[in-house]
């Protein structure tokens, strides 16, 4: 079987990114295999570069995965139907690479499975901006957070003639009472001042 076209399939990541993908074929009796020029490059080799089996497809996995995927595979080939893996691979360079797999058994009218497809795709890259974007989410948050919280103590440090420290207490007593997070508090009560109203909110702080 030709993989070209197949191979041409693309896994966009971004405007200017895609994720490296392959096909795969595998005759279940001899373990032999087929790869895409994607898949080997997913392995870190080159197209050729050695003849692929099942058992160097399973060589590659991450040590803690390789026991739970070898046992998918393992129950397609006995059962046949279709499965997705969302698993590590260690490629040639020792570089960790998360990757997703659709499988498909295709079982003969007998039930006996032959050959089994599927395709790779390398989701790292996609992973890692998807944590990045949310790391920045968090950082983000807490400097948002670290702001208003200075502008509420501020605006008890005026009110009450405390200092910092007293006026953190202050709205940290309020959150603990009210079971309210902190910068919920200091939120409401920068709200309040915004409105004016600030003396009137402070009153209702134990």
């Amino acid at each position: 079987m030709t993989w070209s076209k197949l191979d041409t399939y693309l896994f966009p990541l971004s405007l200017s990114t895609e994720a490296a993908s392959g096909t795969f074929e595998m005759d279940v009796a001899s373990g032999q295999m087929q790869w895409s020029r994607g898949l080997f490059a997913i392995h870190g080799l080159g197209q050729g570069e050695v003849v692929p089996t099942f058992e160097l497809l399973m060589a590659h996995k991450h040590p803690q995965d390789r026991g739970p995927v070898r046992a998918a595979w393992l129950n397609l080939m006995e059962a046949g139907g279709h499965g997705a893996l969302l698993h590590r691979v260690i490629d040639t360079r020792g570089k960790e690479r998360r990757v997703f797999s659709a499988i498909h058994a295709q079982a003969d009218p007998s039930g006996h499975v032959n050959c089994i497809r599927g395709f790779m795709v390398d989701v790292t890259q996609s992973l890692r901006i998807e944590s990045q974007a949310a790391a920045s989410e968090a950082i983000e948050g807490a400097y948002a957070h670290k702001a208003v919280i200075e502008q509420a103590k501020g605006i008890v440090m005026a009110l009450r003639g405390v200092d910092a420290e007293c006026a953190f207490k202050i709205l940290a007593d309020h959150s603990q009472h009210t079971n309210t997070k902190l910068h919920g508090v200091a939120g409401e009560l920068a709200k309040a001042a915004a409105a004016g109203k600030a003396r009137e909110a402070l009153e209702s702080f134990r």
